[in-house]
């Protein structure tokens, strides 16, 4: 729940991906993502993506907006997805 403009979670580029961590975590303290991944929080800025920003975790995306109470974010498909199908079963 947002409560005045503050948020619970806050992004941080780790493993080439953003993933939402909570927003107490400060530099050295270790934690969980969203997704469930350890990671220590840099004292120093993590470096810049060559592309501008680093590409989202879908699944602290998805645990995020549930937590927050904002409607999920359609996926982009991904190799290995099942095909989608449309209305009466084709693709």
């Amino acid at each position: 729940m947002v409560v005045m403009g503050i948020r619970a979670f806050r992004w941080l580029p780790y493993r080439g991906q953003r993933h939402a961590i909570p927003d107490s975590m400060a530099a050295n303290d270790v934690g969980n993502t969203l997704c469930g991944v350890d990671v220590t929080v840099p004292h120093d800025p993590p470096p810049r993506s060559p592309d501008g920003c680093w590409p989202t975790c879908w699944s602290c995306d998805a645990a995020w907006r549930e937590f927050e109470g904002i409607p999920a974010f359609p996926r982009p498909r991904q190799a290995g997805d099942a095909p989608r199908t449309t209305v009466g079963g084709r693709s």
